[in-house]
């Protein structure tokens, strides 16, 4: 006797092969004959695998049967893996076309997936008892999963106060920290005083605490960080002529005054309280020399000596700027004005021309280096007299810089 499965697909299969002969009859079009024909026997071979298996139903006249055959198995339980397993897919697929990141997380979920997933598949084939199959899997999966889930929770926590900080300002950062002590403390001290507390109750605050923060991280990270003002350096104001003035800036607010002792110096240059510039070489002085010679290509540590009785800084001029260069400060000079020199506080500073370093502002008695590369020899600025010199901005001090 037919079962209804087999009915319906031995029909399908009569009446896909008469519509193929119908259709090869009245049409000449053999892509749908084709077609036509491919599903007639795919229905047929499906009917036959039913027909042979009888739909995998049971006799009613085989006793033996309704204890041995798979319908008398224990179904297996209900697993969120498989659809974790398919979101992980997509995600691997959306990563190859837009970032590695999120084909990493992709990946990461693959693999936890697919891991969960055999477990659990593996363990309810251990017994025909689910709680004994629980037991199994427990023991096999908890090892690993209590250790990787304390870590990812301990991340996330980490990284959504790391937002929370980064978003707040310095003031409300530890304003927001001490409260959360105040408030972490306070739930402790009433756990411990209370011994009636559940568990439950215990890990409901706990779960509702870490929510809170994982949510505020969110909403910090999707507002975007603080306005974090980057300390400058005279290297980043040295093309708009910051080396060529006198006054404090930002570079010199706490800028060190001291120097190692090793510290491979070429030279020795001292401000004295007369207003003139001095070096000093290690070696004997080249006779007859117009200036201080430097190496080429090589670094060279300068150590700068205030002795002038007041506030000073040692800036080295080393020509005009290229057509290129001037450029690109034009450049940054327009974007600094569209947002407003947010960058370099409430002062603007006009596009300078010339290739300069200096050290910071320096008190007198203190010493500072200055460390620099030069990749182009002195003479071929021989028609350029600011080239090639070390000067201190506010004097007349100079030093001729000679580079073979």
């Amino acid at each position: 006797m037919f079962t209804t499965g087999s009915k319906l697909l031995i029909g399908s299969a009569v009446l896909a092969t008469l519509a193929a002969v119908v259709y090869g009859v009245t049409q000449v079009d053999s892509l749908g004959i084709v077609g036509l024909v491919s599903a007639a026997l795919a229905l047929s071979f499906l009917a036959g695998v039913n027909v042979w298996a009888r739909d995998s139903n049971v006799s009613a006249m085989d006793a033996t049967a309704v204890a041995s055959s798979e319908a008398a198995d224990v179904p297996p339980g209900n697993s969120i893996w498989p659809m974790v397993f398919a979101v992980g897919a997509a995600t691997v697929l959306l990563g190859l076309v837009t970032q590695q990141s999120i084909f990493t997380i992709g990946i990461v979920i693959l693999f936890a997936a697919g891991a969960q997933w055999t477990i659990q598949a593996w363990a309810e084939a251990a017994s025909a008892d689910p709680a004994v199959n629980e037991t199994v899997r427990s023991r096999l999966a908890n090892p690993l999963e209590y250790p990787l889930l304390g870590a990812v929770a301990v991340g996330g926590i980490a990284f959504s106060l790391s937002r929370v900080m980064l978003w707040l300002s310095k003031t409300n950062t530890v304003i927001a920290f001490v409260v959360l002590a105040a408030i972490v403390a306070a739930i402790a001290f009433f756990f411990a005083f209370r011994p009636s507390v559940t568990r439950g109750a215990i890990g409901g605050a706990l779960a509702v605490g870490a929510v809170a923060i994982v949510a505020g991280g969110v909403a910090a990270g999707v507002d975007g960080e603080r306005d974090i003002h980057v300390h400058e350096t005279t290297a980043d104001l040295a093309a708009e002529g910051f080396c060529a003035s006198p006054e404090e800036g930002e570079p010199d607010e706490n800028a060190s005054q001291t120097v190692a002792v090793k510290a491979n110096l070429a030279a020795e240059i001292t401000l004295t309280r007369s207003g003139t510039l001095e070096f000093d070489v290690p070696g004997p002085l080249e006779e007859g020399g117009l200036g201080l010679t430097l190496p080429r290509a090589n670094p060279n540590n300068i150590l700068f000596r205030n002795d002038s009785g007041e506030h000073r800084r040692l800036s080295l001029d080393l020509g005009m700027l290229t057509e290129d260069e001037i450029a690109a400060v034009e450049e940054a000079a327009a974007e600094d004005e569209a947002h407003g020199d947010e960058a370099h506080g409430d002062e603007s500073h006009e596009p300078f021309d010339r290739r300069q370093l200096c050290t910071t502002l320096i008190e007198s008695g203190s010493a500072q280096l200055l460390t620099f590369t030069i990749a182009e020899p002195s003479q071929i600025y021989e028609d350029d007299p600011e080239a090639y010199r070390f000067f201190v901005p506010g004097t007349d001090a100079e030093l001729n810089l000679v580079v073979p």
